[in-house]
């Protein structure tokens, strides 16, 4: 399905079942498919479940200009007014759950928020050393002009994502060079503070073995709001829900039962 935005960019996404509806929100380069084990979860267990592909990424439509995040959020923004959602549970990984702490920090309509692998502070400093990799004010330009020499996974992904994921990225390469302005602005963001003062249920699940962060970072900002909770993964890398969809699905089914019903009484 096709969904036109106000800047006249179509989105594709997908809008399934009937029940209490939830939302991912995919990576910096990433694909709606990649969420394949967690919709058909939900699926089965009644909910309504919404994937869809940034602009630029995935089957959605390229443009020249991709340059910022904030633009992203009022692309969810419009996509959860389009589709007429009331008070969702948005889920994202990696730079999908940084457009999640952008959203909570302009909106409250949401029921919670799962994060997956992702610090809610790129840079390094002095009073946070939480970030992505080394990077830092002075080395992060460097830093997004090309792939992090790391591997993703700890075993890779389960098969029953790969395939159909891999069709999705030979059909839609991603272009990287034509979207480094926009982790350039990913790089830039804090949403520490709004974590800190959010009223709205939030999960963080970091990877021990994450390639891109010390997943202690979940202590250092559960500490600070009793509205978030958290949970450290082993036996996996930064795609925690496609390497052990399993124990990945215990923490979302509990989550989402909590907080939808919640939002029902």
């Amino acid at each position: 399905m096709k969904f036109r935005t106000t800047d006249n960019v179509e989105l594709d996404f997908l809008d399934r079942g009937k029940g209490y509806p939830v939302i991912f929100i995919s990576g910096f380069g990433g694909y709606k498919e990649i969420w394949m084990l967690q919709v058909n979860y939900l699926l089965k267990m009644g909910y309504r479940v919404i994937t869809y592909d940034h602009r630029n990424q995935g089957s959605s439509q390229r443009v020249e200009t991709n340059d910022s995040l904030a633009r992203l959020i009022l692309d969810l923004r419009e996509l959860i007014q389009y589709l007429q959602v009331k008070n969702p549970i948005l889920i994202g990984h990696s730079m999908g759950a940084s457009v999640c702490y952008g959203y909570l920090a302009q909106f409250e309509d949401v029921a919670g928020v799962i994060s997956v692998d992702q610090t809610p502070k790129m840079l390094n400093t002095s009073e946070w050393q939480y970030g992505f990799l080394n990077a830092t004010i002075q080395n992060y330009r460097q830093l997004a002009k090309s792939s992090p020499k790391v591997r993703e996974t700890l075993h890779g992904i389960d098969s029953r994502v790969e395939s159909g994921l891999l069709k999705q990225k030979n059909n839609y390469p991603f272009n990287r060079s034509k979207n480094v302005n926009l982790l350039l602005d990913h790089f830039k963001q804090d949403w520490v503070s709004t974590l800190e003062t959010t009223k709205i249920p939030v999960l963080l699940i970091a990877a021990i073995q994450s390639p891109y962060y010390d997943a202690n970072f979940v202590d250092a900002v559960a500490k600070s709001n009793s509205m978030i909770s958290r949970a450290k993964l082993t036996n996996c890398g930064h795609v925690i829900m496609a390497e052990i969809p399993n124990e990945f699905n215990q923490l979302l089914r509990h989550f989402v039962l909590k907080n939808c019903y919640r939002q029902l009484q």
